[in-house]
């Protein structure tokens, strides 16, 4: 029972870890909360759907939805939030309030406000070992998350754009002293942010179904993941949403389904009690 349910909790935790290391990237680089990553989860769903439905493969769509969500992230930041110059974290969080008002309005007129099936990704078969049973879906996305997360630490890492990236989130003013193009930076993260939202948003989409609505609850508790991770972490993201997503299935199993939401967030909120910055976090201050 216990393995059983930590499985489960993997499966979702993997999927709070995608947005959570979305939102913690765009934290880290520009000291923003973007309150519109929820709403990009969802139109990457449908954006995937869409393709699918026009007569593609369902691997085609899969692969060119990231692409056109990054596209968006990419649009957005160069035409809506480097207008505001990042100046003001009260003006962006508004702004990222206002875009999310926009694309959540947009997609209900566009693709209506029911609920959409979508076809699964992985076999609905079981895999039977010992006395607990492993749906391929577990396996997968929790795979497919460490495997996002870990080509993302290696290109950060790894490369000299990556290295360019975290210099300019470290200290924008004096990586711009180094010649590096700062802009150019955010830039380049946004449209990262937004194709992790599209793997979120696929991966999940089999299980909630395809809809305006759909990321609502999903996209608090990336919120939560990262804050419980430490706000600016990819590491801390990561691995704040597997924990989240343990502590609502053990939560939900051992003590009450309908109380699992508000376990994970008391979990959270001691957590945050004795460590202020998260896990993983460090102190920052910001502009209001």
């Amino acid at each position: 029972m216990f393995i059983q349910q930590l499985l489960n909790g993997l499966t979702m935790g993997s999927i709070y870890a995608l947005l959570a290391v979305g939102v913690s990237m765009i934290y880290k680089a520009m000291g923003m909360m973007n309150f519109a990553h929820g709403d990009t989860i969802m139109l990457s769903a449908f954006f995937c759907l869409t393709i699918y439905s026009a007569g593609l493969p369902l691997w085609a769509a899969i692969l060119i939805a990231p692409f056109i969500s990054a596209a968006l992230g990419l649009c957005l930041e160069r035409f809506v939030y480097r207008k505001l110059e990042y100046g003001s974290f009260s003006n962006l969080l508004i702004a990222t309030v206002g875009v999310s008002f926009i694309m959540k309005n947009s997609a209900v007129g566009i693709w209506g406000a029911q609920k959409h099936n979508f076809p699964p990704l992985f076999s609905m078969k079981p895999i039977h070992i010992g006395s607990f049973t492993i749906l391929p879906q577990c396996i997968g996305m929790l795979a497919i998350a460490a495997f996002f997360v870990g080509v993302l630490q290696l290109f950060f890492y790894k490369t000299k754009i990556g290295k360019c990236m975290r210099a300019a989130a470290s200290n924008a003013e004096g990586a711009t002293m180094m010649g590096i193009n700062v802009s150019f930076t955010r830039f380049l993260t946004f449209g990262i942010s937004a194709a992790f939202a599209a793997v979120a948003g696929i991966l999940m989409s089999p299980i909630f179904y395809v809809s305006t609505t759909m990321a609502t609850n999903v996209a608090t508790k990336g919120f939560a993941a990262a804050i419980l991770g430490g706000f600016g972490s990819i590491t801390g993201g990561f691995v704040g949403g597997l924990i989240l997503g343990i502590i609502e299935a053990i939560g939900g199993a051992y003590i009450a389904t309908a109380y699992k939401d508000v376990i994970s967030f008391v979990v959270l909120i001691l957590v945050l009690y004795f460590c202020p910055n998260g896990l993983f976090g460090k102190k920052t201050e910001q502009k209001m």
